[in-house]
């Protein structure tokens, strides 16, 4: 059986591959029959799905295999090699005990021949930012999942929607520090977001920065004129910049040093592991030095401006054009 899980909204994909992976391992306590192949990974070949494929494990007869990035990440060549693999034995489409997830962490390109053939012969979720009502009713989901004790009144739901945007992660985390900080009532209100929450400024210069990081130049140049244009100060977002890619940084310390899973990062670096998980897909695009290079350019700028030798915001522009 094929499982096709993509879209932007890579909480929820991830949370539905996390369901899939515990379901499995409740019936295979071992974890024998469960592998992982990521071919964000330089060094995963297509002859590695081919092997696991064909074992026979001595202890389970189910399998549970899951494929990361295979078609976002990956040149045509690669793609077809996978899917010389998969039509040569189509037995696999029927095979209950044999589930094959493929995991892309985006919506990929809907014109290559890996990515039909899995739209045609998979199960297939597509996860999309919640937009409205939708992702009203998923704040309300997840506060009662998490926190049962706690509820949040209409206008104070509307407040952190409107602060945080769809973006899950920073959501999530803005919630449980709402639940956690409310000792003395179950009732989170418009009080406590205004207290508490992050404007959305900051998911949308965590957005610029990945933008810059992937060479989207043209997308960060213009979320940082958005921002300017909505009435944000300039050297607060000069300041948030360099926030998040010294964050980036002591993320790619640990990276780049082997441990590769937010899991691993966390214990070391004490971030929060949504920040983690959004930072990692960034570093497959940059080295410890260019991060390092960014951090200094960034606090030359602030320095300049601040002494007035420089306009901040044309020299932000300078550096964005420039990376």
């Amino acid at each position: 059986m094929y499982i096709f899980l993509y879209g932007a909204d890579t909480f929820r994909s991830n949370e539905k591959l996390s369901s899939l992976k515990n379901k499995f391992l409740e019936k295979d306590s071992s974890g024998s029959g469960l592998s992982f192949l990521d071919y964000g990974e330089s060094s995963t070949t297509a002859d590695q799905l081919k092997d696991l494929l064909s074992a026979r494990g001595l202890f389970s007869t189910k399998k549970l295999i899951i494929i990361k990035n295979v078609i976002g990440e990956q040149p045509p060549e690669k793609q077809k090699e996978i899917l010389t693999i998969l039509k040569a034995d189509t037995s696999y489409l029927e095979d209950i005990d044999t589930v094959l997830v493929f995991f892309e962490a985006s919506s990929p390109k809907k014109n290559g021949a890996l990515y039909k053939f899995l739209f045609a012969k998979a199960k297939k979720q597509e996860l999309t930012p919640l937009e409205g009502l939708n992702l009203s009713k998923w704040v309300l989901t997840f506060l009662q999942d998490n926190y049962p004790n706690k509820t949040i009144d209409k206008k104070a739901l509307e407040l952190l929607v409107a602060s945080t945007g769809s973006d899950l992660y920073l959501l999530s985390n803005e919630i449980s520090k709402l639940a956690n900080h409310k000792n003395d009532t179950s009732i989170i209100t418009a009080e406590d977001i205004q207290l508490l929450v992050k404007s959305r400024i900051d998911s949308t210069i965590f957005q610029a920065i990945e933008a810059l990081t992937s060479g989207n130049k043209a997308r960060a140049l213009t979320l940082l004129h958005e921002q300017i244009a909505n009435g944000e100060d300039i050297f607060y977002i000069l300041s948030m910049y360099t926030y998040h890619v010294r964050t980036l940084l002591k993320i790619g310390d640990c990276f780049f040093s082997g441990l590769t899973t937010p899991a691993q990062i966390a214990q070391t670096t004490k971030l929060h592991p949504y920040v983690i998980q959004k930072s990692l897909s960034q570093l497959r695009n940059l080295s410890q030095e260019k991060i390092k290079s960014i951090l200094r350019s960034l606090a030359e700028i602030d320095y300049n401006a601040k002494t007035g030798k420089v306009n901040p915001l044309q020299a932000l522009d300078t550096l964005i054009v420039s990376l």
